[in-house]
């Protein structure tokens, strides 16, 4: 009885560290047959091992004249997933996940009492020292009309308290009085989370959706796809896209493959084991998704609540900048009964509390205040520039699907008018000139031949190549034989 290992029994791990190997060294574009010679490795190895690491080190496929297909590695054979580097990026990645969950929890309590705090603080400081300024006021004339002293403190702390108990009992009726059929409203806290940290990703499970709607496509196509197909799916760029098919090969037992005409294609004949019922849905399935990313929202307050937070944040920067500038200006000589009414009043009223005043002033109720609130301010304004960029971005790949997808209708002849503006959001600024840079990007990769049009003097394009590529594959789609490939009959159930 042979004991010989079987060519289809063997060690991916093992068979990749030779083909990485060898690869390395030859510096250059390879085929499967240069792989095998220099490896001395069987082709079902070889074959199965140049899917992983073409994925990996991020590699490229060429198609010659003759059909054969060349491996390459524009980037060099660097790993994207072993190693030193790539084990620290994700360990970093990881680390700062965790982090950032952990320190937005943390932000979010503090901004939030510390908002709150500061304006509640700064609005009875203010209201304090008007009040002792009316009562010290009031004093000084009763005392001139009596010839008496009397306590203006006191008579401000009345008054105070006064104004204090109507401003509850107005708020006690207004509660009362409210319609208890309305909906409560969204929670203030909340509201500040989302001015300062926005509402979350609206595209959060994209990629899984996008993958889902690729295979089907994919199934839907006899198990067939090229580059441009998947390009206008996802509107990625050709680069982006080399990579992701690379991807969808590891993951389902995909080949690159070359027709007899020379079109290069990627085949999953594992995605097409199902009934034909089921491979009928997928044939609908369009190549322009109707779905589409979600453009990003600064916060889902309303104007006017995005509004008073900007307030109650500007009202506590402007109060620590005085008594900041105030306290490094004038400082203890800002104390007297002539300085800044408010200034003052603080200074004396938390000196009788045995604090030092100038830098209790200066610190707590300058520095602090003032950092807070303009990084208060400062991370929605980078935030909001941040999601200007993904928006565009969005806008953009949503207006490549739209290019690549009249192309792909009709390659004879496609011009900047055959994709008109939807006169929606989703349009990038300055669409015109995106438009053109798109289909200029896609000619020049396709080898487009420009056509001037008489009419009006514009150009339009025709995708000889492209059109040929089509057609071939077209045929090629047609060849494939489903049958061989249903799931057939039931003919046996673990249930009965």
């Amino acid at each position: 009885m042979s004991t010989a290992a079987k060519v289809y029994d063997f060690k991916m791990e093992s068979v990749e560290v030779e083909l990485v190997s060898f690869l390395k060294n030859r510096r250059g574009e390879s085929t499967i047959a240069d792989m095998i010679a220099g490896t001395g490795l069987p082709k079902y190895q070889v074959e199965q091992a140049a899917r992983l690491v073409l994925d990996e080190y991020a590699g490229r496929l060429k198609v010659t004249e003759s059909g054969e297909l060349l491996y390459y590695f524009p980037s060099g054979m660097r790993s994207a997933t072993r190693g030193a580097g790539p084990g620290l990026r994700r360990s970093l990645k990881t680390f700062l996940r965790v982090a950032a969950k952990v320190l937005s929890f943390l932000f979010k309590v503090w901004i939030v009492v510390m908002l709150v705090g500061y304006f509640i603080a700064f609005v009875a400081i203010l209201l304090a020292a008007i009040l002792a300024s009316f009562a010290a006021s009031a004093a000084s004339r009763s005392e001139r009309g009596r010839g008496s002293r009397s306590s203006g403190g006191f008579g401000g702390t009345f008054l105070f308290m006064r104004l204090l108990d109507a401003a509850l009992r107005m708020w006690f009726v207004s509660n009362l009085m409210r319609d208890p059929k309305r909906a409560p409203g969204r929670p203030f806290y909340k509201s500040v989370f989302a001015f300062v940290f926005g509402e979350g990703d609206p595209n959060s499970g994209w990629d899984e959706r996008e993958r889902t709607y690729v295979l089907s496509y994919i199934r839907g196509r006899r198990g067939v796809i090229t580059i441009e197909e998947l390009m206008t799916l996802t509107g990625r760029e050709y680069e982006e896209a080399q990579l992701l098919v690379n991807r969808y090969m590891v993951g389902y037992e995909g080949e690159p493959g070359v027709t007899e005409d020379g079109t290069l294609i990627f085949s999953f004949p594992a995605l097409l084991r199902t009934s034909e019922a089921q491979q009928r849905a997928a044939a609908a399935v369009p190549v322009l998704n109707p779905a589409g990313k979600k453009l990003l929202a600064f916060s889902a307050n309303k104007p006017k609540t995005n509004g008073w937070i900007a307030f109650f944040n500007a009202f506590n920067l402007a109060f620590g900048g005085y008594f900041l500038l105030l306290s490094l200006l004038r400082g203890a000589a800002a104390l007297g009964r002539n300085g800044p009414l408010i200034y003052s009043f603080t200074g004396r009223l938390l000196a009788s509390a045995g604090i030092p005043p100038v830098p209790f002033m200066a610190v707590v109720l300058g520095i602090v205040p003032v950092a807070f609130s303009v990084l208060f301010f400062l991370v929605p304004i980078l935030r909001k520039a941040r999601q200007n960029r993904e928006n565009a971005r969005i806008r953009e790949e949503a207006l490549r699907k739209r290019v690549y997808a009249r192309v792909l209708s009709n390659p004879a002849s496609v011009s900047l008018s055959d994709v008109p503006p939807v006169e929606a959001p989703i349009d990038p600024r300055g669409f015109p000139a995106v438009r053109k840079g798109i289909l200029d990007r896609f000619a020049a990769l396709k080898k487009a031949e420009p056509i001037l049009q008489e009419k009006d003097g514009s150009f339009s394009y025709r995708f000889a190549e492209l059109e040929r590529e089509l057609a071939d594959l077209e045929r090629y789609r047609r060849a494939v034989d489903l049958s061989k490939l249903e799931v057939g009959k039931t003919v046996f159930d673990s249930g009965q």
